[in-house]
């Protein structure tokens, strides 16, 4: 999840480079380490874009978990490492303590929004089947279901 987190921030700061999907809304605190410069609210369309592909990444490599378990664990993860950048950057562009800046500050819409769309972008991928076999790790026909090929060999005698 902490790859994808620097996936989601890099492809931002990419698509800001590009100046591509320019479209919505600015959301302040999107890229926080360009404070300073004002430069931190981004388009949504680039922030949602950006996310959802970090999102789709992430959900690829945890594909064997459900999809809503999947999503609130993103979710939640990414908001706190968002959020957490977003305090630090604060406090580096300023030269400030972070201790302090920890819990005094509140962040701008950009990492809900952030994470929101990385959320949803974990919970796109299909959940990939798990392979259920029996204890000696062999044996139960396909997927451990030996009842069910049992059944069905019984019926094409």
């Amino acid at each position: 999840m902490v790859v994808g987190a620097f996936a989601g921030l890099g492809w931002l700061y990419t698509l800001r480079g590009l100046h591509w999907f320019a479209a919505g809304p600015s959301v302040r605190d999107s890229l926080p380490l360009l404070q300073l410069a004002s430069f931190d609210a981004q388009p949504l369309l680039r922030i949602v874009l950006a996310w959802l592909l970090a999102g789709v990444l992430v959900g690829l490599a945890l594909s064997s978990r459900p999809r809503r378990r999947r999503a609130a664990i993103v979710l939640l993860g990414g908001l706190v490492l968002l959020a957490l950048d977003s305090q630090a950057s604060y406090a580096l562009t300023r030269n400030l303590n972070f201790g302090r800046i920890l819990f005094s500050r509140a962040p701008g819409l950009g990492p809900l929004v952030e994470a929101v769309a990385f959320g949803a972008g974990a919970a796109l991928p299909r959940q990939r089947a798990r392979r259920a076999t029996g204890e000696s790790g062999v044996g139960g026909g396909e997927d451990g279901h030996t009842a069910q090929h049992e059944r069905d060999r019984g019926q094409v005698a």
